[in-house]
């Protein structure tokens, strides 16, 4: 059924992914969109014939932002540091550039707290402690960024911090005893949970929207992105630091190790956040381009690697490290097939990319199922363990994952449901990755009895 809604819901955000316009750039052209719509509605036409005719006049979303990069070229670069003219969007940037720093401040600060009670750095089993806390040392406060700018409701705060203290005593409170499986599997697991938590506090009323994660998958990309070339930034400040106060004689090193690594960690994840949420009308098409680039690479790689495996006949699913850089190198290939569909115009034919992504899909598809061969006979012949039991359950989460969307793909090409459909699954297929890492994260201790 068309929704109209959501279908310019999906011109706007195409728009914007194309870097050349600002959100107030792009509510002006959606203003006239809406105006036209409704005309024709009025007319006697119906709300998807309205749609399609009035997208036409407006002209192709590509020439549109062609044309418009010609003569705003300096603008967009300017728009990083320019502030905003409208006083009310000026106070809101100040504050959220402060609330950055205040946030950066506390969570350095919360991290340091431990310390005064025994518990620092060299300290004695803090390396466990530290490992299994630090999500819980700095999501919390992007969080709370978030609920601010969307000015979320009494009960959504509620419910999220409520969220982070919960799961803040229940990963202290358990025990853990040697060899640290469980306490390894819930400290690598409870992070992709709580961003997931984020999520919801990024994505605020739209939560529940198919396009409301769909965005929130597009934030998580260029989070990584800006956060690499960020934290590179914080880096080389750093030691350009120890090396202007070396020439005088005088040794910071001890002052970059004490605080400068964990408050500059700390304002890096929350500059990222900002940055991307700032400034997404254009940094908003770092992550799918790269996945284009770097798509029929891994495809190119992957393929050749299955020939090879074939034909020599060896396999290195048997090796545990190997599967579980195998489990990372699923995840980033899905990653990559996300960043290209969520960079897509829903109303676009099939293109080169979307056969690539099916072909990307479908070999990861048939190595995933491999891997997951190895586990089971792990199973059968060593026996069940934290470790293996979880591999088990994120590779068939993987395998369910590209199975749905090598599906989608296929009954897309023939003609039988809108691209969309693909965005819908993706994002609902979300709910199962947040109900399996919190079975990790605290079901898995307590089936294992905290080993």
């Amino acid at each position: 059924m068309f929704d109209l809604e959501t279908q310019i819901q999906s011109w706007s955000d195409h728009l914007r992914a194309r870097g050349n316009f600002t959100d107030a750039d792009i509510s002006e052209l959606e203003d006239h969109l809406r105006d036209e719509i409704e005309d024709l509605i009025t007319a006697g036409l119906t709300p998807d014939e309205s749609f399609l005719i009035s997208v036409k006049r407006l002209g192709n979303v590509d020439e549109v932002s062609h044309e418009f990069a010609k003569v705003n070229t300096e603008n967009l670069w300017k728009h990083l540091f320019i502030e905003p003219v409208d006083s009310t969007a000026k106070k809101e940037s100040r504050r959220d550039i402060f609330l950055v720093v205040i946030f950066a401040l506390l969570a350095g600060t919360l991290i340091k707290i431990p310390g005064l009670f025994g518990l620092g750095f060299d300290d004695p089993g803090a390396d466990h402690f530290y490992i299994k806390n630090i999500s819980l040392f700095i999501l919390p406060f992007i969080a709370a960024f978030f609920m601010i700018k969307r000015k979320a409701n009494r009960k959504t705060w509620s419910t999220i911090l409520g969220v982070f203290i919960i799961a803040a005593l229940i990963i202290n409170i358990y025990p853990s005893f040697s060899p640290y499986n469980t306490e390894t599997l819930s400290s690598l697991h409870l992070p992709l949970l709580l961003w997931l938590i984020v999520g919801v506090a990024y994505i605020g009323k739209k939560w529940r929207s198919s396009q409301g994660r769909m965005n929130f998958i597009r934030f998580t990309g260029e989070m990584l992105v800006y956060g690499v070339l960020v934290s590179a930034g914080i880096f080389v400040l750093g030691g350009f630091t120890v090396a202007i106060f070396g020439a005088i004689q005088i040794d910071a090193e001890k002052f970059m190790e004490n605080y400068y690594v964990i408050y500059g960690a700390c304002a890096a994840v929350l500059i990222t956040a900002y940055l991307v949420e700032a400034k997404k009308s254009i940094v908003e098409n770092f992550a799918p381009i790269l996945a284009k680039i770097f798509s029929p690479l891994f495809l190119a790689i992957m393929v050749s690697f299955l020939v090879v495996m074939i034909i020599t006949g060896k396999s290195p699913f048997m090796e545990r490290e190997f599967l579980i850089a195998f489990d990372l190198m699923l995840a980033l290939v899905l990653g990559l097939v996300l960043y290209v569909i969520s960079s897509r115009n829903n109303q676009q034919p099939p293109n080169l990319f979307d056969y690539l992504n099916l072909a990307l899909i479908l070999i990861a598809f048939v190595i995933d199922g491999v891997a997951l061969s190895a586990i089971l006979f792990r199973l059968s012949a060593f026996g069940i363990t934290p470790n293996k039991l979880a591999a088990l359950g994120e590779n068939l989460i993987l395998l369910g994952n590209l199975g749905g969307l090598a599906w989608l793909y296929v009954v897309y090409f023939k003609g039988k449901c809108d691209f969309i459909k693909l965005e819908k699954w993706q994002t609902g297929y979300l709910n199962v990755y947040f109900i399996w890492t919190a079975v990790v994260a605290f079901i898995f201790p307590i089936l294992f009895g905290f080993y």
